[in-house]
């Protein structure tokens, strides 16, 4: 952001407010005050005079100015042809109102131009405070449309910021089912083989989804909340599986810290139970790994198998939700691979910086 451009933000905020019209005129029409002042004391008026002839010739620049304004405010807030004339002739008007009054200032004083006659004086006067108006009036246009731009791209950002949030809870609302789907046909199989494995699973889902419900309304976490509920999940597959599935969870005490979209390890970690089971012949093991290096996290989710062609190029719904959700919270700040090396299919998130809250 340019010095310019902060400038001009800061004046809107107070624009917005309607205090700084005061301020603003405050400002110009006392600087052309002051300059006229000390024009007046250079071309040999008398102190008294110049004065009063300041207070009372530039205070009516100032009250003609809010005049203006108000005439200006009751019209068309863009500016096209009929207001460019609109602002030329009320200028005028308001010059020549200006230039009368200080033709009767200059008689009830008893002072007179040296330089030139009292027409010509008053003829270059009529131009110089035209010219002056018309700078005033385009510099309030230009404000008031710099400040509805302002408004206007507030507003559209708010409803971007909106949209997000409505996308990220549509995504989240498909996550919850889909697991939900999964766990509970997992239960239901081992209900009559194995009913103590059944109540066990039962009894992780319950604490699962007690976490699910604590944190439906928070779009970011901890990744260490994160790798908790991870650990819950794959201890409910461990209890379906038994002997057949081993997992290690490993992060550093910053990447713990670090805050993440709220189940966005979810999808990669049931992947990698259901398909590394499907492809392992001996027992699954998963790996999952955090670790920060300067503004980047980076987690692997890694698990014993082979990765099926298909996979890269027709990603179920999991993935596609967590490609999505990545876009959503680090737009152009995040990297996600799935690939095969040395029979294990490797999983790799990359996040720059915090994620986006939504």
């Amino acid at each position: 952001m340019t010095h310019t451009h902060a400038l001009a933000r800061g004046w809107h905020a107070l624009f917005a407010r309607g205090l700084p019209v005061w301020q603003l005129n405050l400002l110009f029409w006392g600087l052309f005050g002051a300059i006229a002042f000390g024009v007046r004391l250079f071309m040999g008026v008398p102190l008294w005079h110049a004065v009063v002839s300041t207070v009372i010739v530039e205070g009516m620049c100032l009250l003609l100015a809010f005049a203006l304004r108000g005439v200006y405010r009751r019209s068309r807030r863009d500016f096209g042809l009929s207001s460019a004339f609109r602002m030329i002739f009320l200028s005028l008007g308001a010059s020549a109102l200006q230039g009368a009054m200080t033709v009767a200032v200059s008689l009830w004083v008893g002072w007179y131009n040296p330089w030139f006659a009292l027409p010509v004086a008053a003829f270059l006067r009529l131009l110089f405070v035209w010219t002056t108006f018309m700078m005033w009036s385009l510099g309030y246009y230009w404000l008031w449309a710099d400040t509805d731009r302002s408004r206007e791209q507030d507003r559209r950002q708010e409803a971007q910021r909106e949209a997000q949030r409505m996308e990220l809870q549509m995504l989240r609302a498909q996550l919850d089912p889909h697991f939900l789907f999964n766990s509970l046909n997992g239960i239901a199989a081992e209900i009559r083989p194995h009913p103590d494995i059944a109540v066990e699973m039962v009894g992780e889902l319950s604490d699962y989804l007690r976490y699910s419900l604590d944190h439906r309304k928070q779009p970011i976490a901890r990744l260490s909340t994160e790798l908790g509920a991870m650990e819950s999940y794959l201890r409910i597959e461990r209890a379906r599986f038994g002997h057949r599935l081993h997992f290690h969870v490993e992060a550093s005490e910053p990447a713990r810290r670090r805050l993440v979209p709220s189940f966005l390890l979810q999808p990669l970690v049931e992947n990698a139970v259901k398909y590394g089971l499907d492809r392992s012949t001996a027992g699954l093991d998963i790996d999952l790994h955090a670790r920060v290096e300067g503004n980047l996290l980076e987690i692997t989710v890694a698990n014993s198998g082979s990765l099926a062609p298909a996979e890269a190029s027709h990603p179920g719904i999991g993935l596609e939700t967590l490609r999505r959700r990545l876009e959503l919270h680090y737009p152009q700040r995040h990297a996600f691979t799935l690939a095969e090396h040395d029979g294990r299919v490797i999983a790799t998130l990359q996040l720059w910086d915090p994620p986006c809250s939504a």
